[in-house]
């Protein structure tokens, strides 16, 4: 059987929009930052709409959607502005965001003191993601097998998979490869895994992912060839310049091909708050997005 490409994304915390509703929106994103990249690698991966798939857990991690519309406007203007203003670029560097990411650094070193930097966004999420890693209800084992169904059946299709973890989502990715690799020990791989704004970095997530209380080989996946990670300019939780070392084991352990990190990406997305570095309509419309995903689908096809 041949292969086919197929790309698997896991959006993270927060409600997300229905379904099909989020991944058109993305989709489109994503087509518009190929384009930008590569237009001849856009207009072949734009008849391939069935090959991005999305994961949708949100609904079942928080019983709700979040409604489209208030994503509507800001996802319009990332389509339509092709480059990051001054104004962007100002904003990603200003003090505003240079001090939320030191909250990250220290409540993640002085993890004591999380609950006093922290503001109630902030401790809102480190609710979720503990209910998540504690398991409540069941709930961490069915977000992870939910994923870990499309990745099964990508693999019993033969496909070449691209798995993106946009957020928290890439700890989700990152535990069901463990998961699938470790505890079940399929043989599938992911030719390239893309985490976005990913807190993998953080002491934290270290010290909580599927294999953390392992030592050697047995502590990470052994089913990714190549990883990738993208850091937006002014990304708060994403401790970009750490991430390479601190997986850099998997490398020296021959369990994975490759291990690059991209920094400094321009997330343009804006909403009623101003600029989001964050979102991940911003991540895919970019440019430098696009680039990876172009070069990523066009080595299958010439190969074919």
């Amino acid at each position: 059987m041949s292969k086919r490409n197929s790309i698997i994304f896991v959006p993270g915390i927060r409600p997300k929009p229905p379904a099909e509703q989020h991944r058109q929106a993305l989709w489109e994103c994503l087509i518009e930052g190929v384009r930008r990249a590569n237009p001849a690698v856009a207009q072949s991966l734009a008849a391939c709409s069935d090959q991005f798939q999305l994961v949708p857990w949100s609904k079942l991690f928080y019983g709700a959607y979040r409604d489209i519309q208030l994503d509507r406007e800001g996802i319009r203007h990332v389509l339509e502005q092709s480059r990051p203003t001054e104004e962007d670029l100002r904003d990603a560097r200003s003090f505003g965001m240079q001090l939320n990411r030191l909250v990250y650094i220290i409540g993640d070193r002085f993890p004591g003191l999380m609950k006093l930097i922290s503001n109630r966004a902030m401790a809102t999420r480190l609710d979720e993601i503990r209910r998540y890693f504690k398991d409540v209800d069941g709930i961490g084992t069915k977000v992870r097998q939910m994923t870990a169904e499309f990745l099964l059946r990508a693999w019993q299709d033969n496909d070449r998979v691209m798995l993106i973890g946009h957020s928290f989502g890439a700890v989700i990715a990152y535990d069901t490869l463990w998961e699938l690799s470790r505890s079940s020990r399929e043989p599938g791989e992911v030719d390239m895994l893309v985490t976005m704004g990913s807190p993998m970095g953080l002491n934290f997530m270290r010290k909580r992912v599927r294999g953390a209380g392992h030592t050697g080989p047995a502590r990470f996946p052994a089913n990714i060839r190549h990883w990738l990670n993208i850091s937006a300019l002014g990304e708060p939780a994403a401790l970009d310049r750490k991430f390479v070392e601190r997986y850099r084991e998997m490398l020296e352990l021959g369990l994975v091909d490759s291990i690059t990190g991209h920094m400094g990406l321009v997330n343009v997305f804006r909403d009623s708050d101003g600029l989001n570095v964050h979102k991940c309509y911003g991540y895919f419309v970019s440019r430098d997005t696009g680039s990876f995903i172009a070069d990523w689908w066009q080595d299958l096809e010439s190969e074919t």
